[in-house]
């Protein structure tokens, strides 16, 4: 029985999108501990997204997956964690820690005149914009699926399997 790779992409969305966020929280940090560990969560996150995808396989799919099949499933997957993990970044962003993006803005600031940018009235708009929580919360959608994408090509390579000629159909 063939469950629907849509609700178990959304199973493991919700189990990355935990790590994500917490990855984020440890990343924000200055704290190197917190950091390195922030680290080791990523290659623990790919290890995760790789056991849950041979679990699919092997539970939902009965044994045997396409590379297309799988590549879509580890990008839904990611798809799913972004949004939830872009809904913590907000919030953390919009009430928990409103100056961060302030800052961030105004470190760009100081190292577009450094680098002798050139800077008009739009071009420090536009930078602003960038950097509202919404705005900026946006973008780790488009980042986390672009990473999604790069390690599901790569991954579902490792995890596609056919049916063998001795098994039935």
């Amino acid at each position: 029985m063939q469950r629907n790779n849509v609700k178990s992409a959304m199973n493991s969305g919700l189990i990355m999108g935990v790590l994500f966020s917490i990855n984020f929280l440890l990343s924000i940090t200055k704290n190197t501990a917190f950091i390195l560990l922030s680290y080791a969560l990523a290659a623990i996150i790919v290890v995760a997204m790789y056991n849950m995808s041979i679990r699919h396989r092997d539970h939902e799919c009965e044994g045997a997956i396409s590379y297309g099949k799988a590549f879509l499933y580890i990008l839904l997957t990611f798809f799913y964690a972004a949004i939830i993990s872009t809904v913590v970044k907000y919030i953390y962003f919009q009430f928990i820690n409103t100056s961060y993006l302030e800052n961030m803005f105004q470190e760009s600031m100081k190292i577009m005149q450094k680098m002798k940018f050139p800077m008009d009235d739009m071009t420090i708009e536009q930078t602003e914009k960038i950097y509202k929580p919404a705005s900026f919360s946006l973008i780790f959608i488009f980042t986390n699926v672009l990473m999604g994408s790069i390690v599901g090509l790569i991954m579902a390579a490792f995890v596609k399997k056919e049916k063998s000629i001795f098994e039935e159909n």
